[in-house]
């Protein structure tokens, strides 16, 4: 090979490597639903909350550029099967998702589920006591593995679907519905931020929440296996964002 040759090879190399590189270095997109106060958009339109800031962390740990667009829950999960986003949150064991993305094993952080209830009314301690009841529940969520008991069983409860917690928590107030199946935490927050009185809550479960990568994404799995050696060792040195102003809603 002569030197010019030689000259033109490593110069095509070059380029190609770094052609790469910036394709590589394109930010991935994050998709996200409303849930403060784990996530939200805030009046900057800056994506916001615990979990926002906790995954930021993160993904600069793993040097992986993200960017955050909160859509319904119904547009992420079908953008997340097409490849267009790359990277959600969501309950363990996701049915949505389980063809479409993999799945961490390390959770982010374990959500307590609650059931709500008026002061006049009886507290039920299980979602199958909520059959021949009327049933609020908070349309794009999931609620983990419960989503399919609802899905089947439908026709045996009177189910009403709220776009906000304001809105779900004042159906109950208005005796449209007699219980709320929410996330504690997101809920009581929005208690006690609006005044709302009258309501209680019994906790029936938790549910730990899992990073979600599209198969359609490059390199799907070793991002998932980086997530969690960073998430265990951020864990391990207590590195992880402070939690005190979410808990005082607990």
């Amino acid at each position: 090979m002569t030197r010019y040759s030689l000259s033109f090879l490593l110069i095509a190399v070059s380029a190609i490597a770094g052609l790469s590189a910036n394709v590589q270095a394109e930010p991935l997109e994050f998709g996200y639903i409303e849930l403060p106060p784990f996530g939200y958009t805030n009046s900057e339109g800056e994506a916001s909350g615990y979990l926002a800031k906790l995954s930021k962390q993160v993904f600069q740990e793993m040097g992986l550029p993200v960017h955050y667009q909160q859509h319904p829950a119904s547009r992420l999960y079908h953008q997340l099967k097409t490849g267009d986003t790359a990277l959600t949150m969501g309950p363990a064991g996701l049915h949505q998702l389980r063809r479409a993305a993999l799945e961490s094993q390390e959770p982010a952080i374990t959500l307590t589920l609650a059931i709500y209830h008026r002061q006049d009314t009886d507290p039920v301690f299980s979602v199958e006591n909520l059959k021949g009841k009327r049933v609020v529940l908070m349309q794009g969520y999931s609620y983990g593995r419960l989503r399919r008991f609802f899905e089947e069983e439908a026709d045996n409860m009177q189910i009403n679907y709220a776009r906000t917690h304001v809105s779900a928590l004042k159906m109950l107030l208005y005796e449209r519905a007699d219980y709320l199946l929410n996330y504690q935490i997101p809920a009581e927050t929005v208690i006690a931020r609006n005044g709302l009185s009258g309501l209680k809550g019994q906790v029936i479960g938790k549910t730990p929440i899992h990073l979600f990568v599209s198969r359609q994404t490059d390199g799907a799995q070793q991002i998932i296996e980086q997530w969690d050696h960073h998430l265990r060792k951020l864990k391990q040195n207590d590195g992880l964002p402070t939690f005190h102003y979410y808990k005082k809603f607990e």
